[in-house]
């Protein structure tokens, strides 16, 4: 899967530039930045941990699996729930959870590309903290091909072999999420007036998605952990309407914490009480370059024509060892350079290898 990095710098920036937090960093609801011994305080006591993420961004992943390793360090008791694996597939986990098989084992027993798509090495870190602080983790969600049936037959048809998977009452969206759920409906079914049976086995489906992620997270819970945190897309996090609206219905006392990410400052909203920053993953990179992380390696798979990169002789096949006075292993290290870079009207040095030989390359920002 290819990563295009998230705009380091306009090509031509204004004379200065706004300081971009550091990826990874958290701000509450107002948009005051907390540190992350803060955002423990105020997540610790929590019976539900929400993290949001867009499924294709390394950052995302990676401050996620720092929450994880935050609360592991402080001592906490919990079970990590996960969207990203449906529930008849818990006796792999149950054998990760045990220590019979490794993290590097995961991706074949789950068939992880076959059922969630988005590359595993992508979530590896997470991962990677669950078995270095011995961290039970719970599958969420219902299998895929449960979902797709109720979207194009209705709960009615569906089998009875799908409707074991199903929640024992599937808990409605709240007025303000049904309509964001018309608004992505119509969108994705190109219509201006979309046919209202289709609509409601749509929303019959995400009912289900996040009824049954709220269902199984009580069950973690009610094993006697002290909280559960659970990571799911933002769509099911964010404003509190998704997973968060069906937990309260099902546990009224519950006390619960949301964790969202932003890509601008601007996005934080006062309905979203904690936030925290990652540049875009799919955003062509100003800097003009397509890149992967890799191994903790950053690759150059393209070079936009006319960009700055380009100018500066960049190619694709470029693997960026260093970017200003930063050794470079993932997205965000080039992403923090660039920015440096540009805050200080400094070009952008970077050395490469190519060929197997090291290069140097300077990349200077249009200051027009």
């Amino acid at each position: 899967m290819l990563f295009l990095f998230a705009g380091c710098a306009p090509k031509h920036p204004v004379t200065d530039p706004p300081k971009e937090p550091v990826p990874g960093s958290f701000f509450d609801s107002q948009g005051k930045p907390l540190t992350e011994s803060a955002l423990l305080h105020s997540i610790k006591n929590k019976d539900f941990i929400l993290i949001g993420e867009s499924h294709d961004n390394p950052c995302d992943h990676h401050t996620q699996a720092r929450v994880i390793e935050l609360m592991a360090m402080e001592g906490q008791k919990y079970v990590l729930g996960l969207e990203m694996v449906s529930v008849e597939r818990q006796e792999i986990l149950g054998m990760f959870n045990e220590g019979f098989i490794n993290v590097d084992q995961l991706p074949d027993m789950l068939q992880w590309q076959d059922h969630w798509g988005y590359d595993f090495e992508l979530y590896r870190p997470i991962f990677d903290k669950a078995r270095a602080y011995l961290i039970p983790v719970k599958a969420l969600n219902l299998p895929s091909h449960v979902t797709r049936n109720i979207s194009h037959h209705g709960l009615d048809n569906l089998p009875p072999e799908d409707k074991e998977y199903l929640p024992e009452k599937l808990i409605e969206p709240p007025e303000e999420q049904l309509q964001m759920l018309r608004e992505q409906f119509e969108l994705h079914e190109d219509l201006i007036q979309a046919d209202q049976v289709k609509f409601r086995r749509f929303v019959a489906a995400q009912s289900a998605w996040d009824t049954k992620m709220a269902y199984e997270a009580v069950k973690a819970l009610e094993g006697k952990q002290k909280s559960v945190i659970i990571l799911a897309g933002t769509g099911h996090v964010a404003m509190g309407w998704g997973i968060e609206h069906r937990l309260r219905q099902l546990l009224p006392e519950a006390r619960i914490a949301g964790i969202v990410p932003v890509r601008a400052l601007d996005d934080i909203r006062p309905d979203n009480p904690f936030n925290y920053f990652c540049p875009p993953s799919r955003e062509r990179m100003r800097l003009g370059i397509v890149a992967q992380e890799e191994n903790n390696r950053v690759m150059v798979i393209g070079v936009v024509q006319g960009s700055i990169s380009m100018e500066a002789g960049l190619e694709k096949g470029d693997e960026i060892l260093r970017a200003g006075d930063k050794d470079i292993s993932s997205l965000v290290d080039l992403h923090l350079a660039a920015v440096d870079a540009v805050n200080n009207n400094q070009a952008l040095e970077l050395e490469i290898m190519r060929n197997d030989k090291v290069k140097i390359i300077e990349i200077v920002f249009d200051s027009n």
